[in-house]
């Protein structure tokens, strides 16, 4: 079973995508809190991030940039998910890092078939 960490502050939708990804058989980990999940990231390797990039208390490019710059961390995909539509900031987040991005709001079905091509299914 593929661990999927789910780095999401808007409770409710890290909720929602959490149900959704173990309806597809993947076992899901979410944390509403930057530091918390850099501190998980530090001692373990997801097969998958979705990552938020605007946390309150430490920021997704700050956990982008630390995922990138870990050897242990280094091939596991990142989704980056954000309301932010502007293309430059698309630009920033796949040039940091991301493996691809994702502007909310998103439909289930994208937002499942973008987790499996990441994953390889």
């Amino acid at each position: 079973m593929k661990t999927i960490l789910v780095v999401e502050d808007d409770r409710l939708l890290a909720r929602l995508v959490q149900i959704n990804l173990v309806a597809e058989g993947y076992d899901v980990l979410i944390y509403n809190d930057g530091a918390k999940a850099m501190a998980y990231l530090s001692e373990n390797r997801p097969d998958l991030i979705l990552l938020d990039m605007m946390l309150s208390t430490v920021s997704g490019w700050d956990i982008l940039r630390y995922a990138r710059s870990n050897s242990k961390l280094l091939p596991v995909p990142i989704l980056a998910v954000t309301a932010l539509a502007q293309k430059a900031e698309e630009q920033r987040t796949l040039q940091e890092g991301a493996s691809r991005y994702l502007v909310k709001p998103f439909g289930i079905n994208q937002l499942l078939n973008t987790v499996a091509e990441l994953l390889d299914y």
